[in-house]
């Protein structure tokens, strides 16, 4: 097996790429209800609500963040886990053990992690996965780009010459593994979106790629020409409820927060 089928392997046994799978349309959704061309929002807007939406419902998922247990706690209530999203989404919901995913972030950029695999979040504009800049995005992005890849096909290895290789990113001490990047997008116009699971890396050269290895796992909305991507039923109804007061306040606050790490996600 590749490096690729490994992770991916691991990813759906503990239930994380269900999340994933499951958390984007409903992301994208919220978003369509909030964004307003009319109101001067631009790709920077959407980037920022399908990160906070995103976000908050990878937590939800996985008993992390506002919905990390208390002491004493078995569960979180349905009142809890109900409000702000819809019933269709609430149902919709991969069960998992509340001790399958855990927060390790990096550098204030949220990251949820199983075994030797941690996943951050990125934004993009749709259609330009192969496209993205990790130099130009924050801190985090760039060092996560700087890892260590192995394929697992090289003739030699670092340690049959010396060298040593140290997992992960050398000046993060939370966590040593493998840092993913769940890279996400949406076109509140056409309501195209899609996603993507993958390694990825600083380009040697203006030709060289971004990622060492991608694979889709979403696409929906109006089909385009060439993707050879599935298209996926469409995005549920109704989004998150407006009725939850942190959303729009979270609109107005984009300077606040996570750092560096929040408008690149």
């Amino acid at each position: 097996m590749t490096a690729e089928d490994d992770t991916l392997s691991a990813l759906h046994a503990a239930g994380l790429l269900d999340v994933l799978k499951w958390g984007a349309p409903v992301a994208f959704a919220a978003t369509d209800q909030l964004y307003d061309e009319d109101q001067g929002h631009d790709q920077g807007v959407v980037g920022y609500l399908n990160f906070k939406h995103f976000k908050d419902l990878i937590d939800r998922a996985t008993a992390n963040g506002r919905f990390k247990l208390g002491e004493g706690l078995e569960s979180l209530g349905a009142d809890v886990l109900e409000r702000g999203i819809t019933p269709e989404a609430f149902s919709a919901m991969p069960v998992l053990p509340t001790d399958a995913v855990a927060r390790r972030d990096y550098k204030q950029s949220p990251g949820w992690a199983i075994e030797d695999y941690r996943v951050l979040l990125q934004s993009y504009p749709f259609g330009k996965v192969d496209e993205i800049k990790w130099g130009q995005r924050s801190t985090a992005k760039k060092r996560v780009a700087d890892q260590f890849f192995d394929d697992g096909n090289a003739l030699f290895s670092p340690e049959d010459f010396g060298l040593e290789t140290i997992p992960g990113i050398p000046d993060d001490d939370d966590f040593e593994g493998v840092t993913l990047i769940a890279a996400h997008a949406f076109n509140p116009t056409t309501k195209q979106y899609e996603l993507y699971i993958g390694q990825s890396k600083n380009p040697v050269s203006a030709a060289d790629a971004c990622w060492y290895w991608r694979e889709p796992l979403l696409s929906g909305g109006t089909p385009i020409g060439g993707t050879g991507l599935p298209i996926t039923p469409q995005m549920p109804t109704g989004g998150a409820s407006t009725d939850v007061e942190d959303v729009p306040v979270r609109i107005k606050r984009t300077g606040a927060g996570e750092g560096s790490g929040t408008a690149n996600g």
